[in-house]
């Protein structure tokens, strides 16, 4: 099936016939104009040759790539016009010599179609044709004029006048990119910022030419600005076309326009003392030329970090915004009074992106996961962030954005990012490490409760039941004095056997507890009846933190009694209600127990209140021990209840 003449297929076609046609032109006209005694010299031949290779070589990059835009077409174009105009002698172009128009045509074009290969609007579009037109009829006029002599003096009105037309539409053209840019989304604008880039050839053209008359006293280095500007325009139009992400446009941007204004000063400053003067620099002395050179470059150099800082701000205020906010988020967290985490929300709030993610990658498994341990996957825009060497995260902006994060961003988000994985990972680290250790407590707790059960359901059951069947065989056994003694001490072996056994289940965990904690302390009271006195106000508590609270009470009371010769000791339980930064308890048990004692007491590195502090820890809580010698001790212990 053949396609229509106005689908893709037909007008590639057609462009790969304009750049083919153009590539045999310059090829014929060089290789003729190389072996007639009309060429060019042969510095000025060669650098033809060499702009129109340039130019051809990029519009059959231009059409590989991008084989829809009729920009490939445009680019061959104009590297045939840089053959065909200047590897002739100028002073022999005869009926040709209005052909040096032809050398900005193509690039006017250029810069109404880039970066769509079509005109912005109708108007646009005028204006190209106007300019063509123009050029066709200027050098019609010019060959007119060398064929017939005597039409020279009535057509030189005309002639100045399509000159200043071609001067006007060639500032139209120039403008076109400008107001292409004003209603362009964000991808053509990258796209128009090598343009603008390219575009700065012409004023660094025009400060060699000035530079040339101040230096030399005549415009020779005037050339060097045309083969910059022939080499810049294409090469951006191609990059702008084919890749337009290449690398950091703004940043090249910035650096240029630096560059360029401080050539501007140094020349204005070198032509006011010139002036002054009344003599051009070759007319200087060499010590006076070179002492000035020299004042100037040092000056430059000093000028060009905060000559740059300034325009980027000004030209990129995303970039300018996110290091000053980044800045002060340093000095903020250096003060204390934020936290590295708080990077995310700064690039959100600077680069004005909602949507972007910081990953920070695993210290543990490499995995790329946000600061709340979330997985998370880069797109096209993300960047990677290094330290020392290491990929230590991602920024991860929104993947509608037509541009990276720059450099300078990322590099000053690397100190705070690489902060910020670090606290986050001690802090999962520390989080697991108290799940684990209540785990464990819980755990153990469970292990305890079971082994209390089966002391108290089995091993003591069947004893107690032993113990009867043994005064029953007694009963029965007869006058037998000595079965009887025999079967006495069998039974208060067991009674003995019964009471250590149920010391030793009190001691894993006292069955009073199943009761409640306020029932199992009433049960722990009674071992000092008229010294201990209870204040205890505690609703239903988890297993563990009641078993907890019962040691401490009971640890403390023992070594009252034991070691401080206390004659009262005063024991209180609360719920209470408790919030700090840190975190956030809504219900924790508060237990103290004060008593009268001689004091002394601490948490050492060994001994029963180490033991309470291990154990408090372990589910979270905290304990203190105050104890000064002769005025008794307070010990109180904070757990946590949850919700």
């Amino acid at each position: 099936m053949r396609r229509p003449s106005g689908m893709p297929g037909a007008a590639h076609r057609g462009h790969r016939v304009v750049v083919g046609v153009c590539w045999i032109g310059s090829t014929l006209f060089a290789a003729g104009a190389g072996l007639s005694p009309i060429s060019a010299s042969w510095t000025v031949f060669v650098a033809a040759c060499a702009l129109g290779a340039v130019s051809l070589g990029l519009a059959t990059l231009v059409l590989r790539r991008a084989p829809g835009t009729p920009l490939a077409g445009w680019l061959a174009l104009a590297g045939m016009s840089a053959v065909v105009t200047c590897t002739v002698d100028g002073a022999r172009l005869g009926a040709f010599s209005g052909s040096w128009m032809l050398l900005y045509l193509p690039f006017a074009i250029l810069l109404l179609l880039v970066p769509t290969g079509h005109p912005a609007g109708p108007r646009w579009g005028l204006a190209g044709a106007a300019i063509t037109a123009v050029t066709g009829v200027f050098i019609a006029l010019c060959a007119a004029q060398w064929r017939w002599p005597g039409l020279s003096a009535p057509t030189m009105l005309p002639s100045v006048g399509l000159l200043l037309v071609f001067l006007g539409l060639l500032v139209v053209c120039a403008a076109a990119p400008v107001a292409r840019y004003r209603h362009a989304g964000p991808a053509q604008r990258r796209q128009l910022r090598w343009v603008f880039l390219s575009g700065v050839s012409l004023p660094v053209t025009l400060l060699l030419c000035w530079a040339s008359y101040l230096v030399l006293g005549n415009p020779d280095l005037v050339g060097i600005g045309l083969v910059v500007m022939y080499l810049a325009i294409p090469m951006a139009t191609t990059i702008a076309v084919v890749r337009p992400g290449l690398f950091d446009i703004d940043r090249a941007a910035v650096a240029t326009v630096t560059a360029t204004l401080l050539s501007l000063a140094a020349l204005i400053i070198l032509s006011v003392a010139a002036a002054s003067v009344g003599l051009t620099m070759t007319q200087w002395s060499p010590t006076a030329a070179l002492g000035s050179t020299a004042a100037l470059v040092v000056a430059a150099a000093l000028a060009y970090r905060p000559l740059r800082r300034a325009l980027d701000g000004l030209l990129y205020p995303e970039r300018g915004r996110a290091l000053g906010e980044l800045a002060e988020l340093m000095q903020r967290v250096d003060a204390g009074v934020s936290r590295p985490e708080e990077v995310e929300q700064v690039l959100r709030r600077a680069m004005r992106d909602p949507d972007l993610v910081i990953g920070y990658r695993s210290l543990t498994d490499g995995r790329m996961q946000t600061a709340n341990g979330l997985p998370v996957s880069g797109n096209a825009m993300s960047v990677r962030v290094l330290v020392r060497g290491e990929q230590i995260g991602m920024i991860i902006p929104c993947p509608n954005r037509t541009h990276r994060p720059a450099p300078e961003i990322v590099s000053a988000a690397a100190p705070m990012m690489d902060a910020a994985r670090l606290t986050s990972e001690l802090a999962r680290a520390t989080a697991e490490t108290e799940a684990s250790r209540q785990r464990m407590l819980r755990a153990g707790y469970q292990e305890r409760r079971r082994l209390e059960r089966d002391l108290h359901d089995g091993a003591q059951q069947r004893l107690v039941a032993l113990g009867m069947r043994l005064r029953v065989l007694q009963r029965t056994a007869g006058t037998d004095a000595g079965v009887c003694e025999s079967l006495d001490t069998a039974v208060a072996e067991l009674g003995t056997a019964v009471a250590e056994l149920r010391q030793l289940a009190h001691g894993v965990r006292p069955s009073a507890l199943d009761d409640g904690l306020a029932f199992a302390l009433s049960d722990l009271a009674r071992q000092a009846p008229g010294i201990i006195e209870l204040d205890v106000h505690a609703a239903e508590l988890p297993d563990a933190v009641a078993t907890t609270a019962y040691y401490v009470v009971s640890e403390a009371v023992t070594n009252a009694l034991r070691h401080a010769g206390a004659s009262r000791i005063v024991v209180a339980v609360h719920h209470e209600t408790h919030s700090d930064r840190a975190r956030t308890h809504p219900h924790q048990l508060r237990v103290r127990v004060t008593d009268d004692g001689c004091g002394g007491a601490g948490i050492r590195g060994t001994g029963g209140l180490t033991g309470l502090h291990d154990r408090v820890g372990a589910l979270g809580g905290s304990l203190s021990v105050a104890s000064p010698t002769g005025a008794g001790t307070l010990v109180e212990a904070v757990l946590p209840c949850g919700s």
